[in-house]
């Protein structure tokens, strides 16, 4: 299957074209594509008449429907390979008629291969990013990474915090005494001993994006098989939960303890294995995989042992979605008033956010969910901007910034977009020295005081950048350190108010996740994350 060819009949039909044209169209140098041109003739695919002299036209006539023929190869293909041997062909640009074919085909054997073993497949639209733990920043990551890898410690939506790895601790002076679980291994079926959980510790805090949240860890040292001690300036109860976060997950390199391992991960497949030696309950899955289908394909988990007529679904909460104005000094929302006009403007639009997907809600109150308190928009008059603001533009978030550029055009307001890819959107903050609009959507593990703080703190995230331009934030962000865990709440609420109230974060919407599963699939639960608790599904035999 030839991607130029299909590209140049799709750009390309009977006619009349330079070289050049011809080479633009399908991405290569006129050299290459005139030997291209020399093989499709010889094939039988087209004909072609080449121009005399520099720029003159080379004429061009197609012998076969070229999409048409290519489809029925691909369809044939379909019938006896895997997904993921088709997937980069799938997404060429088929005409709306050839990808419902596909569609069709591949609802009719996607993930159905008879086997003794229990698998769940899962289509996702793009690999994952990451399946280490310092570098899961984002949800879907983070969500692999869970299932992976093991923490020292657990926290639940109430805030108890209960033993993982560590089943018991200390506080011996300025040292926390960590005691951990026996008979642990890792995936290469070595014993987990403080020797790794002291590596694995010592990687985490001095890590580019960690460094300045465990800036105050002194000393971690081994202190016999299974006892690590973590010596800081002072005691600081606010260790312990923050140990319970995705990315203090304890690593040996890349292999981690949990419930599953990996065993392959590129860009078409990521699969997970049921780990045997797992120090917890074995999972009743044997396998878990992740495969690559185009945009448009039917998002539903499907089971391997049969081929599913009917489907349930489970909502969850996904996060909430928010405006970030930066203030940078070359920003045109360092100033407070043109702050407060973007604020009112948006605040007009918020109702109608399920306009754009059925599963948001608007969200007028914050980011704490329930312990949110209501609060005032800004007034104020009409500002003018001296140039275009330039707004984040990236897949994930395409919609929401496309509807707010429409607003800004029916009140005459220009603006300019700034391409972001996905994976720089996540790993790579600098875009926020020259961006003056961000929509953002945040994801918070199941405990949403830890959440907030993690929000506020974490070098990924997006207030650390534009918490520096804000008078006095960064030290008040610093107080976290000094409060233990339970008094959290009241700076929550104070720094929350002075983001919402001076418009440096505007609320904008909740939102839920639906996912459609096979009814044969029992013990269906969520995890952290929102998504299926791997570990505890199983299927009827």
């Amino acid at each position: 299957m030839d991607a130029y060819l299909f590209r140049l009949w799709k750009e390309c039909r009977d006619g009349a074209y330079t070289i050049s044209d011809m080479a633009e169209a399908i991405h290569l140098s006129p050299k290459q594509t005139k030997r291209h041109l020399a093989r499709w003739q010889e094939e039988g695919w087209l004909t072609y008449t080449s121009g005399r002299g520099r720029g003159n036209l080379t004429r061009l006539e197609w012998l076969r429907h070229i999409e048409r023929d290519l489809a029925k190869q691909l369809l044939e293909r379909m019938e006896k390979e895997s997904v993921e041997a088709v997937t980069n062909q799938l997404e060429w640009d088929w005409s709306p008629a050839q990808a419902g074919r596909f569609m069709r085909q591949l609802e009719k054997k996607f993930g159905y291969v008879q086997t003794s073993s229990d698998a769940l497949i899962i289509p996702r639209r793009r690999h994952f990013l990451t399946t280490h733990p310092l570098e899961a920043a984002d949800i879907h990551s983070a969500h692999l990474v869970q299932n992976v890898f093991n923490r020292l410690f657990m926290i639940d939506a109430s805030g108890e915090v209960t033993g993982e790895l560590a089943h018991h601790y200390e506080w011996q002076g300025n040292t926390l005494v960590l005691f951990l679980r026996k008979g642990v291994r890792f995936h290469d079926g070595s014993l987990m001993t403080s020797k790794d959980v002291t590596k694995s510790l010592r990687t985490l805090v001095q890590s580019d994006a960690y460094r300045y949240m465990y800036r105050h860890v002194r000393h971690i040292a081994s202190n016999g098989t299974y006892r690590v001690d973590v010596t800081l300036d002072r005691r600081r109860n606010s260790y312990i939960p923050k140990l319970s976060m995705i990315h203090t997950s304890i690593a040996k390199g890349s292999i981690g303890t949990g419930p599953f391992q990996l065993d392959r991960h590129d860009k078409e497949k990521t699969v997970l294995l049921a780990f045997e030696n797992y120090f917890g309950v074995r999972a009743l899955l044997d396998r878990v995989e992740f495969i690559k289908v185009p945009d448009g394909y039917d998002p539903t988990y499907r089971i391997s042992s049969r081929d599913s007529k009917e489907t349930g679904h489970i909502s969850t909460p996904s996060g909430f979605g928010l405006v970030i104005l930066n203030s940078h000094p070359n920003s045109v929302f360092a100033n407070e008033e043109a702050r407060h006009y973007m604020h009112r403007l948006i605040a007009e639009i918020r109702p109608e956010i399920g306009t754009l997907n059925e599963r948001r809600t608007p969200n007028d109150r914050g980011f704490l969910g329930s312990m949110s308190e209501t609060y005032r928009i800004p007034k104020g008059t009409p500002v003018s901007f001296d140039r275009p603001i330039r707004i984040k533009q990236t897949d994930f978030t395409n919609d929401t910034t496309d509807w707010i550029a429409e607003m800004l055009t029916r009140h005459g307001i220009a603006y300019e977009f700034v391409p972001i890819s996905f994976k720089d959107s996540i790993h790579d903050k600098t875009y926020y020295e020259y961006v003056d609009l961000v929509v953002h959507g945040e994801v918070f593990e199941r405990n949403i005081t830890l959440g907030f703080e993690q929000f506020m703190t974490n070098e990924y995230s997006p207030p650390h950048k534009v918490f520096p331009y804000i008078e006095g934030m960064t030290e008040r962000v610093g107080q976290y350190d000094d409060l233990p865990f339970e008094d959290w709440l009241p700076l929550h609420r104070e720094i929350e108010r002075e983001l919402k109230e001076k418009s440096y974060f505007i609320p904008l919407y909740n939102e839920e996740r639906t996912i459609p599963f096979p009814v044969e699939l029992k013990d269906v639960c969520v995890d952290l994350f929102g998504y299926f608790d791997f570990a505890k599904l199983w299927i009827p035999s």
